[in-house]
């Protein structure tokens, strides 16, 4: 779950500096009319809440499904990469035995120690296979995750009338302080909770 956090943080933290850049670019393109108004004139107030991406990720429940179902696909990915190994470590201790019982003549023994050669090569390349596969799916499925996130949290923020919502995390964290009056994190979970759910087949319609 912290691999999540730390994925969903960065696409969040990427938008929201996108967000505040813009923000300040437009300030800085407005026209002064004049210099001794914009001395008297008060700052522009904004209404400012957060979320807390680490109880986020631990509570919304697709962040929950996504990593129980990657956890399930690394886990046939290993068992067929250790059935292959036991089956090449059999084959290779039985290559050995037949070595040293001088059962090989020269012409066998090279055959056979370059099919199993050519067989090490193969379990290596389907083992990388698999991980980089694994790896490109597991990145595509939590962008994907981030930008459900960031587009329900901005459809929110219009909702509720807040200019900024910030993240906050445990791990990597740019808000030294936040009053917990503003956390609005519970909210948006249980909204988030909630679409996904109806939007989500049950189990048995599923089957």
């Amino acid at each position: 779950m912290k691999k999540i956090t730390t994925l969903v943080l960065t696409g969040l933290m990427t938008a929201a500096t996108a967000t505040i850049v813009s923000c300040n670019k437009t300030q800085e393109k407005a026209p002064v009319a004049n210099e001794s108004k914009v001395e008297t004139t008060k700052a522009p107030s904004y209404k400012i809440a957060y979320v807390q991406i680490d109880t986020l990720t631990s509570q919304y429940q697709k962040c929950k499904d996504l990593e129980e179902e990657f956890t399930k696909k690394r886990a046939n990915a290993e068992a067929t990469i250790n059935a292959k190994g036991k089956n090449f470590t059999t084959q290779m201790q039985e290559f050995n035995r037949k070595y040293q019982s001088n059962q090989f003549t020269q012409q066998q023994f090279e055959a056979e120690q370059a099919r199993l050669a050519k067989l090490q090569q193969d379990l290596e390349a389907l083992q990388a296979r698999l991980s980089n596969s694994l790896q490109e799916e597991y990145q595509k499925e939590f962008q994907a995750l981030t930008d459900t996130i960031q587009s329900f949290t901005k459809s929110y923020a219009k909702e509720k009338g807040y200019d900024f919502i910030l993240c906050k995390s445990s791990g990597i964290d740019n808000v030294l302080y936040a009053n917990e009056a503003y956390d609005v994190t519970d909210e948006v979970v249980k909204a988030l909770n909630k679409r996904y759910t109806k939007n989500t087949p049950k189990k048995e319609e599923k089957k």
